[in-house]
């Protein structure tokens, strides 16, 4: 395992980049494509909230980050409207349509047999036992295991801890591609690890944000990326972020807050939202203007 500490994801996003170009685990062609992969990545960022950075050959994908952070949020898994923002989504459909890798639904809207979202249980395992060591949330799950799945989720769980009163999120993922997942997952799971403090702060008042680890146990780099990512290494790093949510969009049972449905309900549909609407919550702002650019 290799393991990454630093203050903010710039930094560390650095480094593995450049272990993946000089210094990679191994050389493997999974489906005759060539990547340079680092095995059980491991990094740990102190200011997870710093969630974006630039770089003169290659930055943060805003406009994206924000059409798959308000799909998420949505809470659907149909891909309609997410696939004007990325033509990858159009051949990983299900028979009836629906595609597996919609974090939303998996968290917010799909219920367990009893009834229960992954998002209510993290919330309410935290509320019942503040140092709960149960609070976790389910992404890739039995039902997506079948022969022919075209997508099989990359996230496996995510965990939360409340200790010495910071809350604290591990993440663990089976693979990530280092250009095109990797930090547009970070962008979502930063947000989801806010969203869960802003619900528990109301119980524990003194609590303060903790640490992120995300692990993936594929960490790789396409040969298509090679020459980008030589050239990237070589250009300084700057931290840049999206503005923090001044409440939670999500209620603690995993639905959507009444005063934005009317925003959410589109994109459900698969429409294309009025991007000209203003709220309270500056992200769901930031969201907007981006994809008005």
């Amino acid at each position: 395992m290799k393991y990454y500490h630093q203050t903010h994801i710039s930094e560390a996003f650095r480094q593995v980049l450049r272990d993946l170009w000089i210094f990679p685990d191994f050389v493997t062609s999974p489906r005759g494509m060539e990547v340079r992969e680092i095995r059980d990545c491991s990094l740990e960022i102190d200011k997870p909230m710093i969630n974006l950075y630039t770089n003169k050959h290659r930055g943060s994908p805003k406009k994206y980050i924000a059409a798959e952070l308000l799909w998420y949020f949505s809470g659907t898994n149909n891909p309609t409207y997410i696939e004007n923002y990325a033509s990858l989504w159009k051949g990983i459909h299900n028979p009836d349509g629906t595609i597996n890798s919609a974090y939303g639904n998996l968290l917010f809207e799909d219920k367990n047999e009893h009834g229960i979202t992954q998002y209510q249980w993290v919330i309410e395992s935290l509320k019942k036992d503040k140092d709960s060591r149960q609070a976790f949330m389910h992404f890739n799950k039995p039902k997506h295991q079948w022969f022919g799945n075209r997508d099989q989720v990359c996230t496996l769980q995510s965990l939360f801890h409340i200790r010495d009163n910071k809350l604290y999120m591990t993440l663990t993922m089976r693979s990530n591609d280092v250009i095109y997942g990797f930090m547009t997952d970070w962008a979502f799971f930063s947000i989801l690890h806010y969203h869960v403090f802003l619900d528990m702060k109301k119980y524990y008042p003194e609590l303060e944000m903790g640490s992120y680890t995300h692990i993936s146990h594929s960490m790789h780099l396409y040969e298509r990326h090679y020459e980008l990512v030589s050239k990237m290494i070589d250009e300084p790093f700057e931290n840049e972020s999206i503005p923090l949510l001044n409440e939670t969009i999500i209620d603690e049972n995993g639905t959507i807050k009444d005063k934005y449905v009317s925003i959410f309900s589109q994109i459900r549909a698969g429409m294309m939202p009025d991007y000209n609407v203003n709220t309270d919550n500056d992200l769901l702002n930031w969201c907007f203007e981006k994809l008005k650019s």
